[in-house]
């Protein structure tokens, strides 16, 4: 059992997540502000966002900022917020969060931490626009940052590569809370749900349909093993500017009837679809630490993924998970060929995945190292401007 968090000792905090979609940081945001005390945090985000209804949902503390991530009246209202509710520490948690909150940051004098959950350069290329682009809007915010949190040592790594003192980064892993036995599932109820055959080996892939996921591959890897293994489906849960790309992918390849982009899915429905299936596969080209693969092991889902970002810090290859490369098909083939032929191996698996997270990536434990990491940036903050 983890230490209580210390009150008294304690800043006042604010969450800014200025995501629009759902995502393994939503999770990881949720979560903090549910389980910490009531009056110590709150949230704030754009309107009609999935965070904020999620938030919204759950009963937390929540303010809207804006309808779009640059609206310039972010600011105003972000240092009106900060000032009202006496807020001591801020923690950003993506790129335009970091950049409107260390802006609030200067003119409050607050705490700044900046959560980073996968490295720019490493998710999106370093000789990407983008990768390049919001690295350089990253490390130039960092006038007011006291901390930095990543959640992968690649990403740390990557973090310190910059210039970044080590003394002002830690590292704190991703973690979830799930009984498995308050999560609704059934395998007939997904073969039926989705029109599938009842004797249907189901692989599921969750995740935004953009290049870095590599659905694109896990395609590819289905189409090496069609004709072996007939009666497995694969179920793509998510939306996003790749679909039609990957929709024409699967027709071109002739697997219509065997892989299936079924959208977007509400949390709940999404945790029933990966309890009731036989596969979890992870197929990206890069992760920081994946909540979605954190969820499917403690469900004790069989799992696949790639060797991508900081995955292998989470689960090992052949004990809570098969680990291929990333960008390989052929293993990824091999893989799912493995886990359809041999469901005592795959049992296991998920048996091992299951434990290692409740024993390793405990929300308790994080939940409190994040405090201590709070409590460490707002002491850093306070006894910087009494030197002043």
């Amino acid at each position: 059992m983890s230490a209580p968090i210390q009150l008294n000792t304690s800043p006042k905090a604010l969450i800014v997540d200025l995501s629009k979609k759902y995502g393994g940081s939503t999770s990881r945001v949720l979560s903090l502000v549910a389980n910490s005390p009531t009056g110590k945090i709150a949230l704030a985000g754009l309107e009609n966002s999935a965070v904020i209804k999620q938030a919204q949902k759950l009963g937390l503390p929540v303010h809207t900022l804006a309808r779009e991530k640059f609206d310039p009246r972010i600011l105003p209202r972000l240092v009106q917020l900060i000032r009202r509710e006496k807020i001591q520490l801020i923690d950003s948690h993506n790129i335009q969060a970091k950049f409107w909150a260390s802006l609030a940051a200067i003119f409050t004098n607050t705490t700044l931490i900046s959560t980073i959950h996968s490295w720019y350069a490493n998710e999106h290329g370093k000789n990407s626009v983008r990768g390049r682009v919001y690295t350089t809007l990253e490390l130039m915010t960092n006038r007011g940052l006291d901390l930095y949190i990543t959640v992968s040592r690649q990403d740390r790594k990557a973090l310190l590569e910059t210039g970044v003192p080590e003394e002002i980064s830690t590292l704190i892993y991703n973690a979830v809370k799930i009984d498995p036995d308050k999560i609704p599932g059934d395998p007939d109820w997904l073969r039926k749900k989705f029109d599938l055959p009842s004797d249907a080996i189901v692989c599921v892939a969750v995740g935004r349909l953009v290049p870095v996921k590599g659905h694109d591959i896990l395609i590819k890897a289905v189409q090496e093993i069609a004709n072996e293994f007939p009666r497995l489906h694969v179920l793509i849960v998510g939306e996003g500017k790749f679909k039609h790309a990957l929709q024409n992918q699967i027709e071109n390849a002739g697997l219509g009837s065997c892989i299936h982009l079924v959208g977007y899915q509400d949390r709940e429905s999404v945790m029933s679809i990966v309890k009731s299936s036989d596969i979890f596969a992870m197929p990206s080209r890069y992760e920081g630490t994946p909540i979605a693969l954190l969820e499917a092991a403690a469900l004790g889902r069989p799992i696949i993924c790639t060797t991508s970002g900081g995955i292998p810090e989470l689960v090992t290859d052949g004990e809570q998970a098969l680990l291929v490369p990333i960008n390989d098909p052929k293993a990824l083939a091999n893989g799912l060929a493995r886990l359809c032929k041999d469901p005592a191996f795959s049992k296991e698996l998920g048996r091992s995945a299951r434990e290692r997270v409740r024993l390793c990536f405990n929300l308790d434990l994080q939940i409190n190292t994040t405090w201590d990491a709070y409590r460490k940036a707002w002491g850093n903050h306070q006894a910087r401007n009494n030197h002043a």
